[in-house]
């Protein structure tokens, strides 16, 4: 849900002030002198997700915010790009799933099936030790085994009897394992429409959640019961989920407002990626390593010196950041506290005797 508010709603962002001064619930994010933008975010268990394309696309465009769930990044918000490729047994699959539980969106059981964790692990598990000796275990028990030996079981309809049916076109191309010529030599791609439709949804973490919230104010938080939640109750609620979340947090923070896009590290053995400019235009600069979380990791020589060999590898820079508390933690009422924390950065390097000795000589 995406509304406007009046200019006089909108707190002002000094730059001398990392964190705002004062909690409103309703704070805005200013676009222009007139309008003011609030998109809603619904928390998950683990994260904050948006299903709104029109917000999700908007968000992400004005500040790299979250991940798409679908994507690898920039979500894709409805474009029409084309039929996409699929391989036939990711096709058998989704014809499975619609045949047993009926269309994604008017089925209330497909999501129930999709939510029960549980019961699909154990699944997995019981398939696994009763056939250990198999080296793919199907996300489907043993009961109820997707069709994958003839052409038959596509239901591939003629291209003129496809206009009037609900769903995506799909190009299905043969299953394997490795791409090589005998793959091609044999390559019979087939026209289908895909009734299963995963719906892509915009993924954020805690940190860029509480961010929008309290730092810029253009987010509301819905939880399980539709109930909207205040700055207090997101913090109270993020810092049960996550118990290093003040720290990250105050990270997160920290380098946004200095300008960077600040993504999750976790790919790279640190806690954030730092860019400049976006994703999608220049490789990250610089892996953060939070000391407070890495207390251990950081003072072991082992392990900084595989950051600094994984940054010299990428081409990046590790940097490690001390999160700084000025006053005893029982004292400060979060988050207006989080203005007695301070961030100390220290930067690794690695230095080449002979690239030394190169540049001395010239």
């Amino acid at each position: 849900m995406t509304t406007s508010q009046t200019g006089h709603d909108c707190q002002p962002n000094y730059p001398n002030n990392l964190f705002p001064t004062s909690i409103e619930s309703n704070l805005r994010l200013p676009v222009d002198n007139s309008m003011h933008i609030l998109f809603t975010g619904i928390f998950n268990g683990y994260g904050v997700e948006m299903h709104s394309a029109e917000e999700f696309a908007l968000l992400y465009h004005i500040g790299c915010f979250g991940k798409g769930s679908a994507s690898r990044s920039r979500p894709r918000a409805g474009t029409n790009e084309g039929p996409s490729i699929m391989r036939k047994r990711q096709f058998l699959k989704r014809a499975y799933w619609h045949k047993k539980f009926g269309s994604a969106r008017d089925s209330a059981q497909s999501d129930d099936f999709l939510k029960d964790v549980d019961a699909l692990t154990s699944k997995i598990v019981s398939d696994g030790i009763k056939e250990a000796n198999k080296d793919v275990i199907d996300l489907v028990s043993s009961e109820d085994e997707v069709p994958e030996s003839d052409d038959d079981a596509l239901d591939i309809p003629p291209l003129d009897q496809m206009d009037g049916q609900d769903g995506d076109m799909v190009v299905i191309v043969p299953n394997s394992d490795s791409e090589g010529e005998n793959y091609f030599e044999n390559f019979k791609p087939k026209v289908s429409v895909n009734r299963v439709k995963l719906q892509e949804k915009l993924m954020l973490t805690l940190q860029e959640a509480f961010f929008l919230v309290y730092g810029l104010g253009c987010l509301q938080v819905v939880d399980s019961e539709t109930k909207f939640l205040n700055v207090d109750q997101c913090w109270s609620l993020f810092c049960e989920t996550d118990k290093d979340f003040v720290p990250k947090y105050v990270a997160y923070h920290y380098f946004r407002s200095k300008g960077y896009i600040v993504k999750p590290g976790l790919k790279f053995g640190g806690d954030y990626l730092l860019y400049k400019e976006g994703p999608g235009i220049t490789h990250a600069d610089y892996i953060v390593v939070i000391k407070n979380i890495a207390e251990k990791d950081v003072n072991n020589w082992t392990s900084t010196l595989g950051h600094v060999r994984m940054a010299s590898t990428t081409v990046k820079e590790i940097l490690i950041v001390e999160i700084i508390q000025k006053k005893n933690m029982k004292d400060l009422k979060m988050p207006e506290g989080l203005c007695d924390y301070s961030v100390r950065e220290l930067l690794l390097t690695r230095n080449i005797p002979v690239t030394i000795n190169n540049d001395i000589d010239q």
